[in-house]
């Protein structure tokens, strides 16, 4: 059977020019790259093949906000434990600090088991380098801490209700973690470019609420010394006002944030900022704890990365954050998850039995089948359908 002229890739990119496509405009404008870069050309990052240079004007070669020439005038954000001062400096600085967000005791295993891990992972030969420092990745597989910093476990993070309270108000209920990583910033290591975390959704740009959340914690004092995050507060409002594919003009100067050890910091997806510059003779690390819409595809592919024995004894709540609960929007599995709510404890979205399945070698996926298909096919245990009955269960034992 012939195919259609139309039809084949010949015509198809014949009468694809490119001012015939759609949107094209809007998907190829480059923005807001493309303004900030030709508005601001400090903020261009450097290259890493050569030396770091300082003393002409770049974003890497700046100080903190109490100490910058221009930002020393504004009131930017401190720590705090105040919530309505959090929600006012996030809404207008674009990042809020949570003050003893770590107990000291909480701090301290943090701090100590990360760099543990880190100088193991060195051990290994299996540390994850970058031009800024050594990153280490998946920390849900590599301590209880962390896994109780994606709950917000006051056992792990005290500050905990206040940081889901936050995040349920700006992403909504349900929110899920993108990932979850350390950044290292090491002696001599170079600045990340600076940039925005819901970048992928670029060239739209979400006028009101983010769609991304950031959570970071600070194990150790950070400053312009040892490569305190840069930040420029207030760059989220920026980036709004200018809106979907639209040009920014000149952006004021970035700092290296300033946070005691301790700290939380929450920053909006919208935030311009990278990892600072170390010029300690040490290693600074924070750790990055994104956290995005239970729909959007996250960064960390949970369901691969998790450890069994970590998915084993995770809490609903965990298990939901590390996005094993489907909704009808985003981890389904085989028609298993539609019209489930995406919230933590939903029999109706769990979907940890088909990672049991698939770890234990016994997945059975439904394959081709029609009323002649041999009857150890017709009759086969099929996992989902495993799954449906255990919801059916709960269903009658009132459960759900």
């Amino acid at each position: 059977m012939s195919v259609p002229h139309e039809f084949t890739p010949e015509y198809v990119n014949a009468n694809s020019p490119k001012e015939a496509l759609l949107y094209a405009d809007f998907f190829t404008s480059g923005e807001p790259w493309k303004s900030i870069f030709a508005n601001n050309p400090w903020l261009r990052p450097p290259d890493t093949t050569k030396p770091l240079e300082f003393g002409d004007g770049q974003y890497w070669d700046t100080t903190i906000g109490r100490k910058h020439p221009y930002w020393s005038q504004y009131d930017l954000p401190q720590p705090t434990k105040d919530i309505h001062q959090m929600r006012a400096d996030l809404r207008e600085w674009g990042f809020c600090l949570i003050e003893d967000a770590l107990s000291g005791d909480q701090c301290k295993r943090f701090y100590e088991r990360l760099w543990e891990q880190s100088e193991g992972e060195r051990a290994a030969g299996v540390a994850y380098d970058s031009p800024t420092g050594q990153m280490v990745n998946t920390l849900v597989n590599k301590g209880r801490c962390f896994g109780q910093c994606i709950e917000q476990d006051p056992a792990g993070v005290q500050a905990g209700p206040v940081i889901e309270q936050i995040m349920d108000e700006t992403l909504g209920p349900g929110w899920i973690c993108h990932s979850f990583l350390a950044i290292g910033s090491d002696p001599g290591g170079y600045p990340q470019g600076l940039h925005i975390d819901q970048g992928p959704l670029l060239p739209w740009m979400t006028a009101e609420a983010p769609a991304l959340v950031n959570t970071m914690y600070i194990p150790q004092d950070v400053d312009e010394v040892n490569g305190g995050t840069l930040v420029i507060p207030g760059s989220h409002r920026i980036l709004i006002e200018a809106g979907n594919a639209g040009e920014v003009g000149q952006l004021p100067p970035a700092i290296n944030l300033e946070a005691p050890a301790g700290t939380v910091m929450l920053f909006d997806g919208r935030l311009l900022h990278g990892t600072g510059t170390n010029r300690s003779e040490r290693r600074r690390y924070v750790a990055v704890m994104s956290n995005v819409k239970a729909w959007m595809r996250t960064q960390e592919n949970w369901v691969v990365s998790v450890a069994s024995d970590v998915l084993a004894e995770a809490s609903p709540k965990l298990k939901h954050r590390m996005g094993l609960s489907a909704l009808t929007y985003g981890a389904t599995i085989e028609g298993f998850g539609l019209g489930a709510r995406g919230q933590a404890g939903d029999v109706f979205g769990d979907i940890e039995p088909f990672r049991a399945a698939v770890d234990s070698g016994t997945y059975e996926r439904i394959r081709e089948l029609s009323p002649d298909s041999p009857r150890e096919d017709l009759e086969r245990s099929y996992t989902v359908q495993v799954a449906m009955d255990r919801v059916k269960a709960a269903r009658e034992a009132g459960r759900q």
